[in-house]
């Protein structure tokens, strides 16, 4: 009985000793996973489809990123406007509000936000093209890029680094354009903006609204008669394919911006704040160099495709330019003189 009673108790302890060692390793175990936190994953907003050098930076990114933080983030990229249903306006809300972690949009589309950015988009105020680009806005420091980032993060978002989307450019299928008289009466697609309504209406043609995604289709029926945009977006739409006549003049320039929601960078530390803005600017500068590099074969692709290219003069141009002049004056108080002082215009 005895030898009983302590077999019992011998098994008693050991089952206690099971249970102890259990619970030990269940402590264990939720420390290992403490420590071993899944990566957190980021969403891309981006306008543009697979094909656009707009994707470079956002690949560059990506990769970047994932690298450096060492999978601790990751980045999944939804082109086309997915994430907003298609609308560039909406996308652009998206990231301001922090519903987007991480975007990628041209700067005039976040007009509608905020109007004093359409000092960048303000005709020919780049005169000496790219080179003026690079003083004034994209090189490090430089006051254009400097003061249109302090307005984009007043409204919600990080701006990290600002790439390319280039000169716009017009095609219609009419007759090639070489003065404000070629114009008129054209019907044009043109971005959902005032200061682009009046600027066209000076020219005397008919500046029309339009989601991007429709415009092939209107082009292809007759609906409107031509567009204008940087080579690249052109291209990755299949324009050339609806379009007879391109004129390069150099008209207005479109920067993009990789951005992060406010709510995303508040959550960074200093250390990842700085891996964040380094590599976005490795990504835009690796973008800027993929566009420029990238005009000249989308030009030799249009004439293979059958457009007739103009380019303009310096005169040519200049008749443009006298044409729309006004606009400088009638977004003077809108814009400010501090601000276009910082894009090298100044009023008499």
């Amino acid at each position: 009985m005895k030898t009983k009673k302590i077999l019992c108790l011998v098994l008693a302890m050991l089952m206690l000793m099971a249970v102890l060692s259990s619970c030990g390793g269940s402590k264990s175990g939720s420390s290992t996973s403490t420590t071993s936190t899944a990566p957190i994953e980021l969403k891309l907003n981006i306008t543009t489809g697979e094909t656009s050098v707009w994707q470079v930076a956002a690949n560059t990114f990506k990769q970047l990123i994932e690298e450096r933080t060492e999978g601790r983030y990751t980045i999944s990229i939804f082109p086309n406007e997915q994430l907003s249903g298609g609308d560039m306006q909406k996308g652009c809300e998206m990231i301001f509000t922090g519903v987007t972690d991480v975007d990628i949009h041209s700067v005039m589309n976040m007009t509608g936000f905020e109007p004093k950015l359409f000092v960048m988009t303000m005709p020919w105020i780049f005169t000496k093209g790219y080179e003026s680009v690079d003083e004034i806005l994209l090189n490090p420091g430089a006051p254009g890029g400097e003061a249109l980032m302090d307005l984009i993060r007043a409204k919600g978002a990080e701006p990290l680094a600002l790439a390319e989307n280039g000169f716009r450019q017009i095609t219609n299928n009419v007759r090639p354009i070489t003065s404000p008289a070629d114009m008129v009466g054209m019907k044009i697609r043109i971005p959902a903006n005032n200061m682009y309504i009046s600027l066209f209406q000076k020219l005397g043609a008919d500046p029309t609204s339009m989601n991007f995604a429709e415009v092939f289709t209107a082009l292809q029926q007759g609906t409107i008669d031509g567009q204008e945009n940087p080579l690249d977006t052109i291209r990755s739409a299949k324009i050339q394919e609806v379009q007879k006549y391109l004129t390069m003049w150099n008209y207005s320039y479109d920067a993009i911006c990789l951005s992060v929601s406010g709510k995303v960078w508040n959550s960074l530390s200093d250390a990842d704040k700085e891996i964040f803005r380094q590599a976005a600017q490795e990504a835009c500068a690796a973008e800027i160099a993929a566009s420029r590099a990238n005009d000249g074969n989308i030009r030799a692709e249009f004439e293979a495709a059958g457009v007739q290219i103009t380019d303009l003069t310096d005169e040519q141009i200049k008749a443009f330019q006298d044409a729309v002049n006004p606009l400088y004056e009638e977004y003077r108080e809108q814009i400010g003189e501090d601000l276009f002082a910082a894009f090298g215009y100044t009023f008499d």
